[in-house]
């Protein structure tokens, strides 16, 4: 079975998660829907019929008050009518069900029903005047002693139901009591193989992504040391992992055959000491040039074949984040002007907050306004990007909340005005003095080489133009950038 899983494509097994997922959901909403559906049918039928035992009270207690201000008064017959019309309504909706009732409270509702019919036919005898003047008073008692004995029976009925319903509240009380432990028995095993699938995934696609991201980091510093990335996995990620242990092994042997060739050409040519220096550095240039851009160009084909696999997958992420980072491998290949458009170099600025995007979630943000035409002004060539790459580097990913960059650019008397701001932990005073001497005078590479290399092409390209770094320890820093612009 693992091994069927771990041939899988990255698709189905993201469409595995989904569906657990999902499977969770509905069995959270099956038992949600069973709980409400449970308590309004069994709690709303007790207070029905608690109501209509109310309901009968009030209804008798009122023809009884309306019948004797007839009897005395003759005036309100529309309203006696009313009234015993409204009780007889009620009297109808008394249900008898043997079944679903005790026997006490089925011989009250019986008896009531069929008591019910000889009080109303005594009533209505008083109503249409059907009797003889000497039998009026014992009629209009008989009526009274009848209307006594539905109220009472209504009241025995009333406590029978509330006896008879409280041991129903109680019997569900007691099941509800048990409902978090069912909810639980049955959540917690869902929730737990989610997780453990989470945790799955992360290990089958997130971790080798994320020991490539670190071996090639160590590969651009020329170091080759690392071990092959080793996965059981035979889907695109163990296609990509066994093209790039390859690919690490062919330019780790290509590296050192140039080295070796280096060495012999140094032994070779001692005695002729400028045909030394020119071998030399024809060899300290093509391993620049090696290092600088065979592993460059070796990963950025090997991105775009990523990319086209993860289209295929329709792993919208995954390529999106492969493309942009290959927008930003094709730039810095590419581009040999000292300066570009401020679109251009914009568009690698939003690739690289893309990227930072989907690695930070919502602990980074990004906001850029211009308010000049971008392809119409010019700055030098990454400029922007190493800036931003700082602000999320040194200040954002420092800081628990994260934080935000916020890019604003506009012109005024010919003169460009760039602001580079981001709320993450900022410098003290005297960090941000040491880094503004280095960016004048000696930058290394602890301490403000990005800054200075920047500092130096500007100051080198425009003779008004400027960089200026501002901080404040734990609130934010902002770079200001001043560039000239040929009318």
């Amino acid at each position: 079975m693992r091994k069927k899983v771990l041939n899988q494509s990255i698709k189905v097994k993201i469409g595995i998660f989904i569906i657990a997922v999902v499977s969770a959901l509905i069995v959270n909403l099956c038992f949600d829907f069973f709980v409400v559906e449970y308590t309004s049918s069994g709690f709303g039928e007790i207070i029905n019929e608690i109501s209509l035992c109310y309901e009968l009270q009030d209804a008798m207690t009122k023809e009884k008050a309306d019948f004797s201000i007839f009897i005395r008064n003759r005036d309100n017959i529309d309203e006696l009518l009313a009234s015993c019309k409204r009780t007889d309504e009620i009297v109808d909706k008394l249900k008898l069900d043997i079944m679903h009732m005790d026997n006490e409270r089925y011989a009250k509702i019986w008896s009531i029903k069929n008591s019910y019919p000889v009080y109303a036919a005594k009533r209505q005898e008083i109503l249409d005047d059907k009797y003889e003047a000497k039998d009026f008073i014992e009629k209009v008692y008989n009526v009274y002693e009848m209307q006594d004995y539905l109220i009472s029976y209504g009241e025995r009925l009333m406590d029978v139901t509330l006896s008879e319903k409280n041991a129903i509240y109680q019997k569900r009380s007691e099941f509800f009591k048990k409902m978090p432990l069912v909810l639980g028995i049955i959540l917690i095993p869902i929730i737990v193989l989610i997780i453990y699938m989470a945790f799955k995934l992360q290990a089958l696609i997130i971790s080798p992504i994320n020991r490539m991201v670190e071996i090639s980091k160590n590969i651009a510093k020329n170091d080759f040391s690392d071990k092959d990335i080793i996965i059981r996995n035979k889907d695109e990620m163990g296609d990509l992992t066994n093209a790039f242990n390859k690919m690490k092994h062919a330019t780790s042997v290509y590296i050192s055959s140039l080295e070796e060739r280096y060495e012999l050409s140094e032994l070779l040519h001692k005695e002729a000491m400028e045909k030394m220096n020119m071998e030399k550095r024809l060899n300290e240039a093509r391993f620049d040039l090696l290092k600088n851009q065979i592993n460059p160009h070796f990963l950025f084909n090997t991105l775009n074949i990523i990319a086209a696999s993860a289209n295929l997958e329709d792993a919208k992420d995954t390529e999106d984040m492969i493309r942009a980072l290959g927008n930003i491998f094709r730039y810095s290949l590419k581009t040999d002007e000292k300066q570009v458009s401020l679109e251009r170099e914009l568009s690698i600025v939003n690739d690289y907050m893309y990227i930072q995007k989907m690695r930070f979630g919502d602990r980074v943000s990004y906001d850029i306004v211009s308010k000049v035409e971008n392809d119409k002004v010019y700055i030098p060539s990454f400029s922007l990007q190493p800036i931003v790459e700082n602000a999320i580097v040194h200040g954002i990913s420092k800081k628990e909340e994260g934080g935000k960059v916020v890019i604003r650019v506009w012109e005024r008397e010919n003169m460009l005005h760039i602001i580079v701001a981001d709320t993450g932990v900022g410098m003290s005073t005297e960090r941000l003095n040491q880094l503004k001497d280095f960016m004048r005078e000696r930058p290394t590479a602890k301490l403000g080489i990005g800054f200075g290399n920047i500092y130096k092409r500007i100051k080198n390209i425009y003779k008004t133009g400027d960089l200026r770094i501002y901080s404040k320890e734990g609130k934010m820093t902002v770079v200001y950038f001043l560039i000239p612009q040929t009318v």
